[in-house]
């Protein structure tokens, strides 16, 4: 909140010797983002990156500031944040940096090679030696689990990797370069891309930030944007007691958090640094994916799939498999060009693992038989998505609204809370809906219900006024400036107007109006467009979607 800003600009004036080895070398070296979650007395709650909220040349006017590791701590004060964050790629002159922009560098074209670009001063301004690959891994409830299998997973490579607590839901990952390897942006790009490839293969959890040319994670020891406690870097040795002290931590106040933390970070043995490894180590996967990194990096898209290997029935069986259909399949695969190193590995894996049974294909019918079933269906519903929560709208309301019957299903919650819990929080709906379609998503709303259900989407703003009519029609204002930076691939938008009027028993007519106000702008844009309701006091509540789908050629809308 905003009253924590000053106690945790005082946590990082006495651990600045910790956190700025990370950003200066000697010079500054990294570009800086922060993640924010102010509630101001008057007006948002507010989460995002500076780069996204501000735009490129406030971010450049921040970098330019930023000559002495105390300058940090100004720029943060100056915008109200303290999650301060570092990018991934290290750079001779960060503000050159501040140019690697989609529209620069002609991203999602084949243009996009830095070893070609014309413009000498970027192409040679990353600092490969610092450089690292980072990885953002959610693990809630599967905290130990998911590191031992991580650590098994960069032993059997031979990669370098360090690991820092991003709270008690998951860790941040710094993965070493291979040494020498290259020298651009784009260069570093194709190893994340890969690294993240051969995780995903390997079914470990990660968020997919491979197309993010500068990515960025929070600092070493900097403060979680919503927990208040430090990020913690640990080793093997000192995993548990990481863990617990996060645990101590979040058992206290909010600001007796922050007071503590900074001693204990203070004496905090350990650093988050991963050492560059022979590019030896990265052959086989660079030779295996090499060529779909590419592809998908110069056109910013997801590549469909492996091409199916022949051998693929036999490695289904798993550890079932026989000396003589492994023997089979590793001879298969050789023969469809694999190396005879790959070849072998993926015949051990495979062995390692249960057999695959094979899935009946069936159709999916959608079904819609309550609230708990509306996360699952909006789920899929490809981007651009409109998702418009209505408060405790009725039947009748919302026929009012659209123009026509929506569909009836059971309604299961009672309240706004229990509405936000079986919309939002228990399904995961932001995290998933992001990486399903590897998009941003914004929540646009009640204050509380971000904070409580909603903090996960890339982008959070939510308003507080005095009057309902004003609250909501604030709410359209950050709607359509929001649809007009078209970056966000899902949006929610919360309307509360029509609750509060009904709960003081005042007229909703100006509620329905702003409603109303907020159609228009949707149905303006080509979104895939739902509404519904978290509660009306019925046994059913309306639900209604207009999906768009445009033709390669005449534009169709169905």
């Amino acid at each position: 909140m905003e009253e924590y800003v000053e106690p945790a600009m005082a946590y990082y004036e006495e651990v600045l010797g910790r956190i700025a080895p990370y950003f200066f070398a000697p010079n500054l070296a990294r570009l800086v983002g922060f993640q924010q979650l102010i509630v101001s007395r008057s007006y948002q709650i507010k989460r995002e990156d500076a780069r996204t909220t501000k735009g490129v040349d406030y971010v450049r006017e921040c970098v330019s500031r930023i000559a002495r590791p105390h300058d940090l701590i100004d720029v943060m004060r100056s915008w109200l944040a303290f999650d301060l964050n570092l990018t991934c790629p290290a750079f001779h002159d960060p503000l050159v940096a501040t140019y690697i922009r989609k529209s620069y560098c002609l991203i999602g074209t084949k243009h996009w090679d830095c070893h070609r670009c014309p413009r000498t001063p970027c192409r040679e301004n990353l600092r490969w030696d610092l450089s690292l690959v980072g990885l953002d891994v959610d693990a809630e409830g599967r905290l130990e689990e998911t590191y031992y299998r991580y650590l098994e997973f960069f032993e059997d490579r031979g990669w370098s990797a360090a690991f820092k607590l991003s709270s008690l839901k998951g860790l941040h990952v710094n993965v070493g370069l291979p040494r020498g390897f290259g020298s651009t942006p784009f260069d570093r790009n194709m190893v994340q891309w890969i690294v993240v490839r051969a995780l995903k293969d390997s079914n470990l959890p990660v968020d997919d930030n491979s197309l993010d040319p500068v990515p960025i994670l929070r600092a070493p020891f900097a403060l979680h944007y919503r927990r208040l406690t430090p990020s913690l870097p640990f080793t093997e040795d000192t995993f548990n007691e990481a863990v617990e002290t996060l645990y101590r931590l979040e058992k206290m106040p909010e600001r007796e958090r922050v007071a503590e933390s900074a001693p204990l970070v203070k004496s905090w043995s350990g650093e988050w640094t991963a050492e560059q490894v022979a590019p030896s180590v990265f052959e086989d996967d660079l030779r295996r994916w090499k060529e779909e990194a590419e592809a998908a990096i110069f056109r910013e898209i997801r590549p469909i799939g492996r091409k199916a290997t022949e051998a693929s029935t036999i490695l289904r069986k798993g550890r079932e498999m026989s000396e003589d259909e492994a023997r089979l399949a590793f001879a298969i695969l050789g023969e469809e060009g694999k190396p005879e190193l790959l070849a072998r590995r993926i015949v051990e894996n495979a062995r390692k693992q249960g057999p695959k049974l094979e899935r009946p294909k069936v159709e999916q019918e959608v079904k819609l038989r309550d609230q708990t079933d509306v996360p699952e269906v909006v789920l899929n519903i490809p981007p651009p998505l409109l998702f418009l929560l209505v408060d405790n709208a009725t039947m009748r309301e919302m026929r009012e609204l659209v123009g026509g019957d929506s569909i009836p299903i059971g309604a299961v919650c009672a309240t706004t809370n229990e509405g936000m819990e079986t919309l939002f929080r228990a399904p995961r709906f932001f995290r998933r809906y992001g990486r399903k379609w590897n998009t941003k998503t914004a929540y646009i709303g009640g204050l509380h219900s971000a904070y409580q259900y909603c903090a996960a989407a890339d982008y959070v703003l939510s308003v507080k006024e005095t009057s309902p009519w004003e609250r909501d029609a604030k709410v359209v204002d950050e709607l359509e400036r929001t649809l007009e930076r078209e970056e966000f691939g899902g949006i929610v938008v919360h309307l509360l107007g029509l609750d509060y009027c009904k709960d003081q028993g005042l007229p909703t007519d100006g509620a329905m109006l702003v409603l109303r106000r907020l159609l228009r702008a949707a149905l303006e844009t080509d979104r895939n467009i739902v509404v519904t309701t978290d509660h009306s006091g019925e046994r059913a509540v309306p639900f209604f979607a207009l999906l768009t789908t445009k033709a390669d050629t005449e534009g169709l809308h169905g």
